[in-house]
């Protein structure tokens, strides 16, 4: 769903060339790649390529952007608070400002693909919000927002999504939970 070269194939990779760096880590740096690597099987250099496509992939446009990282548990005893009726406007009002904006800001264009694409960084790819999952049968597109922070979540990620789904010109139904929202969307390609 990203445009990472880590992500695609050794055969759909782009014919970049790939630059050499040399860099100096603190030693404390260096032992907890080593063990990371270590412990994910995996090598540190390809460690260290995963952390700087963070870092230019999230880090720094979420920084720009103005995102800051909330615990999970701070986040369920906010939404707790909340009426469902307050978390509805909460999320009407997210979906038509802050959602638009994100995805218009991260991908430099107000589409159903980028909106796509900006659910996956917000998401588990990186920010870690919820748990997304998208998928289409030719004719319908359903996308699955899980999460465990209860109803008022469920209503605000539900109206914000269709805020900026309408802005977008698509009809979405969905079908909330106290874990999840399930997003249709017809009308798209």
């Amino acid at each position: 769903m990203t445009d990472s070269s880590l992500e695609k194939k050794p055969e759909e990779k782009e014919s970049l060339p790939i630059a050499t760096r040399a860099i100096r880590l603190d030693g404390d740096i260096d032992r907890a790649l080593e063990a990371i690597a270590k412990q994910e099987n995996q090598s540190v250099s390809l460690i260290m390529n995963k952390a700087l496509l963070r870092y230019v992939d999230w880090e720094h446009p979420a920084g720009r952007f103005g995102l800051i990282p909330v615990s999970a548990s701070v986040m369920r005893k906010l939404f707790e608070l909340l009426t469902l009726d307050q978390a509805r406007t909460f999320g009407k009002e997210a979906g038509a400002q802050f959602l638009s904006e994100f995805v218009n800001f991260r991908f430099k264009v107000l589409n159903f693909n980028a909106l796509l694409r900006a659910l996956d960084f917000l998401g588990d790819r990186y920010a870690r919000e919820f748990h997304f999952d998208q998928s289409f049968d030719g004719k319908v597109h359903t996308i699955i927002i899980k999460h465990d922070r209860g109803s008022a979540t469920s209503a605000y990620y539900a109206e914000a999504l269709k805020a900026l789904l309408k802005r977008l010109g698509l009809r979405a139904d969905t079908v909330e939970s106290d874990q999840q929202v399930t997003i249709t969307v017809r009308g798209h390609d």
